[in-house]
């Protein structure tokens, strides 16, 4: 960006008008301070060595303005940016960013300060925001894992809708100021609703704005929600249909047939469960395999509290710890895959 991209300020009619109504910001203006930015209906009267330092873009686009226009004796900037993302910016660079949260109801608020420290290249508050929304969009499986507990209730009821920002946000978002590495888990996270639901896009409850991917976003995440499912029906095929106890499996000697048989029959049970997705349906966590491969491994350790008996799929301490390693490794493997089946070229990743 450069001051070819800004309408002129020297002698503009508009101009002119937008000074004669705009009013004075209760806040973002200083006695001392030297420059007006003019945006919107509103002007605030700021400090030019500040912006400078922190934007060079803004610095670029102060040196090239003459003297006039003047608004209380200074000369005068126009933005093409709305009064409200300019006086987020501004407070930004004052303040610091203590005033931003990464919940759904600070998004608004996060997303419009992201556009315009991108816009005007102030990298550090731009990396500091960056740094926070990559805790609940990681890089790492097990950053991802820490944030799907953050969103779990103590029932195990999975509900990051109330919390976080809708996926096909994040995923706008990241398009938008070009940083690609909140993709592959926004867009996991998007397939794990219905196809009909990613397509149609969400009403956001904060702005009243139907929000949509663009239509090539939404084949990316419809393909990768194919191969997540591909992937994970191997899964089932290569490490549980049909699974064989431990070598060391604690049964193994048991002289009654059946008993001798428990894991065998525990890791036939957990197939079943896998494929019914109970517990998917019941902790709204359905079509989402990192968490499917992660219960198949839960369940060995679950009594059966329904019925308050010993569950048909806890297995032996030597048959859970080997399938745990086997679940760690997929999950591993999954979590490395997701940018290449979405499509995305990102690094480093995992």
């Amino acid at each position: 960006m450069n001051a070819a991209d800004f309408s002129t300020n020297r002698h503009s009619a508009n101009v002119q008008m937008a000074m004669h109504m705009a009013s004075k910001h209760t806040d973002l203006c200083f006695n001392d301070g030297n420059i007006v930015l003019l945006a919107g209906m509103s002007y605030f009267l700021v400090h030019q060595g500040l912006l400078a330092r922190h934007s060079e873009v803004l610095d670029e686009l102060m040196r090239s303005i003459d003297n006039t226009p003047t608004l209380e004796d200074r000369p005068v900037l126009t933005l093409p940016d709305s009064s409200t993302d300019v006086a987020l910016f501004l407070k930004a660079m004052y303040d610091g960013i203590s005033f931003v949260t990464y919940n759904s109801e600070g998004f608004p608020t996060l997303s419009g300060l992201l556009r315009m420290l991108t816009k005007y290249k102030v990298h550090h508050l731009r990396n500091d925001i960056l740094r926070g929304l990559s805790n609940y969009w990681p890089t790492t499986l097990a950053q991802w894992d820490t944030r799907e507990a953050s969103v779990t209730g103590q029932d195990g009821t999975y509900t990051p809708r109330d919390s976080l920002p809708h996926p096909i946000e994040i995923i706008n978002l990241a398009r938008e100021i070009d940083y690609l590495l909140l993709l592959p888990s926004a867009m996991y996270d998007l397939t794990r609703s219905t196809p009909s639901e990613a397509a149609i896009g969400f009403v956001s409850p904060f702005t009243g704005v139907n929000v949509r991917l663009e239509y090539a976003d939404l084949l990316t995440v419809l393909k990768g929600r194919e191969q997540a499912s591909r992937f994970f029906s191997t899964f089932i095929v290569n490490n549980l249909e049909g699974r064989q106890p431990s070598q060391w499996c604690l049964r193994r000697k048991d002289g009654h047939p059946v008993n001798k048989r428990t894991c065998q029959i525990a890791f036939e049970a957990i197939t079943f469960e896998l494929l019914r997705d109970i517990n998917g349906i019941i902790s709204n966590r359905t079509s989402d395999p990192l968490y499917a491969m992660a219960e198949a491994e839960q369940m060995q350790i679950r009594d059966d509290l329904l019925n308050s008996e010993v569950s048909p799929m806890k297995t032996c301490e030597h048959c859970r710890v080997e399938f745990g390693a086997v679940v760690d490794a997929a999950k591993e493997d999954f979590w490395k895959k997701l940018p290449k089946w979405f499509d995305i070229d990102v690094s480093p990743w995992g």
